[in-house]
């Protein structure tokens, strides 16, 4: 294979011709072919000191400015949380000024009212009646043809005698408490005794008195209706269950009544005001007088001990001890029972 040689006519291309037909070759600026003068981009790359330093300040001066923008808004948010918390601790203490501490001050004379003794007291008693009323009476209130349960105040009620003002509304006594009191009588001694309630009521004490093996169950009661209605509790009561039929109530004021001649259990549930049971009670002192022999009075929700022990008849008896610590625990009312000396 052979090479043409040049043309001779034409003229040969110099350097400075080379150069300016092929710039793009040649051109100082093209690395892809002719890498730069080690002394011109030795002059370019390396800055000078000054300028070094320069820069230096001038990225410190930025840094300074970015940390003392920095440290205002820290500041400016600091100051608008403190702020924020002057104002919600000044709510705060303002609601519990306002609020809660006379709130406070309420519940506990709350607490101080219902925690004194006497209250506790109180509260308890309350307790305790509804739970006879509603649960330990039940049974014994399904026997009777006339409900016994719950009070009657004596007004609109027909009175025998003049002492309507002395006598006591109407309300039953707890048939465990019955239990309770007569459990101080001698067994030996129920069935030789009469039994009398000194204000009868519906009949309620005389039917539970009939349970046990008296000589005969008598009540007084000086309310025609209250009256009546043990009349009728004494005709309907399941004849089953009396171990002593003889039961009848007496429509009379008490002062007139005489108290029954042989041994007697006299029953008192604070049916009138003190001077009233003292003229009773001096009535059954002389019939002892007249006749010494076993008597017995039991006395429920009285304070009379002072007036019993004065008589020089009678002497207070103790529960026996499963009887005393059940009334302890769940008698609503006080329960004493006095023997005659005899």
């Amino acid at each position: 294979m052979s090479v043409a040689p040049p043309n001779a006519n034409q003229p040969q291309a110099g350097p400075e011709t080379n150069a300016q037909s092929s710039p793009g070759v040649q051109g100082a600026g093209n690395a892809g072919f002719y890498p730069p003068d080690p002394e011109q981009a030795g002059q370019e790359a390396a800055p000078t000191a000054a300028e070094l330093e320069a820069a230096r300040s001038q990225v410190a001066e930025r840094i300074a400015g970015l940390a003392d923008k920095t440290a205002d808004l820290t500041k400016q948010a600091t100051t608008q949380a403190m702020e924020a918390g002057k104002v919600g601790l000044a709510k705060a203490a303002k609601i519990g000024r306002e609020n809660v501490l006379p709130e406070l001050s309420r519940t506990s004379a709350k607490v101080r009212e219902r925690t004194r003794p006497d209250r506790l007291r109180k509260d308890y008693r309350d307790f305790l009646l509804w739970l006879h009323a509603n649960i330990l009476d039940s049974a014994i209130e399904r026997l009777f043809f006339v409900p016994t349960k719950g009070s009657m105040p004596l007004d609109g009620l027909k009175i025998v005698g003049n002492n309507r003002d002395s006598g006591h509304a109407y309300k039953p006594s707890p048939a465990l408490v019955f239990k309770w009191a007569l459990a101080a009588v001698a067994e030996e001694d129920i069935g030789r005794m009469s039994f009398v309630d000194y204000g009868a009521g519906k009949g309620r004490v005389m039917l539970l008195a009939a349970q046990h093996p008296f000589t005969q169950v008598g009540g007084i009661e000086f309310a025609e209706e209250l009256h009546d209605n043990a009349v009728m509790n004494i005709a309907q009561f399941p004849r089953s269950r009396m171990k002593c039929r003889n039961v009848e109530c007496v429509l009379d004021d008490v002062v007139n009544i005489t108290p029954v001649d042989g041994e007697a259990v006299h029953y008192f549930f604070n049916p009138f005001e003190p001077a009233i049971f003292a003229e009773v009670l001096k009535g059954i002192v002389a019939s002892y007088h007249a006749r010494p022999r076993r008597l017995y009075v039991i006395l429920i929700d009285m304070d009379a001990a002072e007036l019993m022990h004065r008589t020089g008849v009678f002497q207070e008896m103790k529960l026996p001890s499963a009887e005393r610590m059940q009334a302890q625990a769940l008698s609503p009312y006080k329960i004493s029972v006095f023997r005659s000396l005899a």
